[in-house]
């Protein structure tokens, strides 16, 4: 994914000619960063006084991409006149999106928002706005330039979280290089985080919590909160004990149960909330009292989970993307940490069949199934205009529509390299849908098969659109073998034919010796009567 890494906003003396905002590609390696923005917001007015369109721009080989004034050095890709970035209290936001939604004057927004950094280099100066649209419930990031002699920064240091304060630290500078985080802050994946959450449907007995780390981490001084979706408060807390074990998890159930370990934590109703997003939560710190709001302060990990996914902005956006998991059915479900996909994406748990104290049970590549759908629309500008948005939506309804005919335990994780164009009124849709294991791909390819084949119009984001046979290719054994039959019949008409055309050739050319060499009968005669003509 493409985050804000490093920001410079002020600089020693009054030159202010070195000044910076670097990106960074996680996958470290050259981006195309086309349909990203870069808008910086003033703190007074809550307003755009800057917008960079990064279209046509690419990070370097390292994931690299620098904004800066013209005189500094290195040389950024985009320059600026020196003094552009203000001090604060002032924000840095990066947008992705596939139209010009950001304009200078327009007012703050979270549309789109990709990352954001919301700053100050004077104590007494806040942006509460900025904070509040930005990155809610944290709090403003200080420049403190009394940490160096020489000139300083805010450099990532604790995380590749996107829109989290916390992740930052000051440092010295560091542009178009690593950043020069102390060694316990070195940037990197959290020393312990959330593996598995188990949530039991209906009477189901069955919950757990799955932490992961390095064995013999020690649990001292952490503990987990579980926040309410409505309010976004803290309606439990629990300090945790022990240390990681030998297979580098950390199992304990819930609601009394005994894990591995034994364990013992007594909590009730962890289920995914009815109403809004619920959140699990782990913090470096032994006490969060009740009630208390969800913060970013002393944040390790977090996951954030309903079972209405809605689009609507709730009080733990900010913790991170929320999945939707099934919660209709008394089966026990979970939501487990999965390395698969690509690495931009900011999704990184799929909803899954419990397994505790195991390795994951994760989506694979090896039981893929090829998507192509070709669906039709009355009006392509939405689907061009906001093409990154859309694709969400789809996503969400395709995995919706799955789940509903397969109930085989889906989320959008399960959907890999999907994209999609829009031309006249065709919508163009192409990726691949992973499983866990193969019945679970016949199952997903039984549901391609009749969405294709469905004629019920279906709604995303309240676009109306219908499948089209356009882009269906029949590829099942039973068209190879009717493709087979038919070249066979190809070959006996060709071979009819040939055998035709060549006994017309053969008597053709019988028939012209015949004419160009009498018979002998013809030969004798001749003979004869010069014998006799001879003899007189």
């Amino acid at each position: 994914k493409l985050l804000i890494n490093e920001v410079n906003p002020d600089n020693p003396g009054g030159g202010e000619d070195a000044e910076y905002i670097e990106l960074l590609y996680t996958g470290r390696t050259r981006f195309d960063l086309q349909g990203y923005w870069l808008v910086l917001y003033n703190g007074k007015n809550s307003q755009a006084y800057r917008v960079l369109d990064l279209s046509g721009h690419h990070t370097d080989e390292l994931g690299y991409f620098l904004v800066g004034s013209s005189a500094m050095s290195p040389a950024p890709m985009i320059r600026l006149p020196p003094n552009t970035i203000q001090n604060g209290a002032d924000a840095v936001a990066l947008y992705y999106s596939n139209t010009t939604l950001y304009t200078v004057n327009a007012a703050v927004t979270a549309e789109g928002l990709v990352d954001a950094v919301v700053y100050t280099s004077r104590m007494p100066e806040k942006a509460d706005q900025l904070v509040k649209v930005l990155v809610p419930g944290q709090s403003i990031l200080y420049e403190n330039d009394s940490h160096s002699t020489e000139d300083e920064s805010l450099s990532r240091c604790h995380s590749l979280s996107t829109k989290l304060q916390s992740s930052f630290q000051v440092t010295t500078v560091t542009p178009l290089g690593e950043n020069f985080c102390s060694s316990s802050s070195a940037l990197g994946p959290p020393a312990i985080r959330i593996s598995e959450l188990c949530l039991a449907g209906g009477a189901t007995p069955y919950r757990f919590v799955e932490l992961e780390g390095k064995p013999g981490t020690s649990l001292g001084g952490v503990s987990l909160v579980f926040f309410s979706g409505k309010e976004g408060k803290a309606c439990a807390s629990i300090p945790l004990r022990g240390t990681i074990g030998a297979t580098g998890l950390f199992m304990f159930a819930l609601d009394g149960g005994h894990g591995h370990d034994g364990t013992n934590l007594t909590f009730k109703d962890i289920s995914a909330a009815s109403e809004g997003s619920s959140a699990i939560a782990v913090y470096s710190t032994s006490v969060i009292p009740g009630g208390t709001k969800a913060t970013s302060e002393n944040l390790v990990d977090a996951l954030v989970y309903t079972c209405e996914p809605s689009t609507a902005e709730g009080h733990l956006d900010f913790l991170g993307p929320s999945y939707a998991v099934p919660c209709k059915d008394g089966r026990p479900v979970s939501l487990s940490r999965c390395a698969c996909g690509n690495a931009s994406t900011e999704l990184q748990f799929a909803v899954s069949d419990p397994t505790p104290g195991l390795q994951n049970s994760c989506p694979q590549h090896a039981f893929a199934v090829d998507l192509h759908l070709c669906l039709l629309t009355p009006n392509c500008s939405t689907w061009t205009l906001h093409h990154r948005r859309m694709l969400q939506s789809l996503g969400r309804v395709l995995v919706s529509s799955l789940e509903e005919k397969c109930s085989c335990g889906v989320s959008e994780l399960y959907l890999q390299e999907m994209n999609l164009t829009c031309v006249g009124s065709l919508v163009k849709v192409w990726g691949q849908v992973w499983a866990r294991q193969p019945e679970q791909q016949q199952s997903i390819e039984t549901w391609r098969q009749d969405f294709l084949a469905s004629p019920h119009p279906f709604s995303v984001d309240g676009s109306a659109l219908k499948t089209s046979p356009e882009c269906i290719a029949p590829k099942n054994p039973l068209s190879v073998s009717h493709s087979s039959a038919s070249f066979q019949g190809w070959e006996i008409a060709l071979f009819v034919v040939g055998s035709l055309l060549l006994v017309f050739l053969l008597v053709s050319l019988a028939f012209y010796f015949i004419k160009r060499h009498p018979q002998n009968y013809t030969n004798i005669e001749m003979n004869d009567c010069g014998e006799i003509a001879a003899d007189f």
